[in-house]
């Protein structure tokens, strides 16, 4: 930390255990009006910890709504770097708020803001792969669709298996090996329909984040 004057306020809840987050929560709601007249700086940096704190706890909707705060605030007072929290601010934000987004299931919002991401550190591979994941993730009707032939061609494979042991095995030995042949056919499709969407869609994620990447001005 530099030599400037810090307030009393901001040197308390910044001696607060950073991996406490429920207490960090806790005292910066209770101490939030508190804190709202600190100085540009010290409101910031408390807040981007509370803001962290509410995205490790699992918090993410109320996180989605500080974290827009935090960036707006760290843009207007052109704040790049906060004690404790390496490298830029601003895509540590950013990134924190692609992953709420993804985790809440908001796959077109974590792509957006992973694009965003990616334009402004166009080589850093931790960000090409979280886009490719939410473009991925986002293939919903794709992958349902893979699961559910699957899952058709399991409960058919059963009914099958049931079939063979009740009638075939007992009335038509002589089909037994034909029906187990079709059980493991079908359950094969099953295994090929699941493995061939996920497989699509990966590859078109993979495609399309590489693709948007490669597109990116060299800085």
């Amino acid at each position: 930390m530099s030599s400037r004057h810090y307030s009393q306020l901001y040197r308390r809840l910044r001696d607060l255990d950073p991996h406490d987050h429920q207490r960090v929560i806790r005292t910066y709601e209770e101490r939030e009006a508190e804190i709202g007249r600190l100085d540009a700086l010290e409101h910031f940096e408390l807040t981007v910890y509370y803001v962290d704190a509410l995205f490790w706890t699992g918090a993410f909707r109320q996180h989605q709504l500080m974290a827009d705060l935090a960036i707006e605030a760290g843009i207007r007072h052109n704040i790049m770097n906060v004690d404790g929290i390496s490298g830029d601010i601003f895509q540590h934000l950013l990134f924190h708020k692609a992953a709420a987004a993804f985790r809440l299931r908001h796959f077109d919002a974590a792509i957006h803001v992973a694009r965003e991401l990616v334009r402004i550190d166009t080589g850093r591979e931790l960000y090409v792969r979280f886009l490719r994941a939410a473009l991925f993730k986002q293939q919903t009707a794709l992958l349902q669709f893979g699961r559910a032939g699957f899952i058709l061609c399991l409960l058919l494979a059963a009914f099958l298996i049931t079939l063979n042991l009740l009638v075939v095995i007992n009335f038509y030995p002589m089909h037994v090996g034909n029906i187990r042949m079709v059980i493991a056919l079908v359950f094969a499709a099953g295994v090929a329909c699941l493995g061939g969407t996920y497989g699509l869609a990966y590859w078109r994620a993979h495609r399309d984040a590489y693709a948007f990447q490669g597109g990116q001005p060299n800085k």
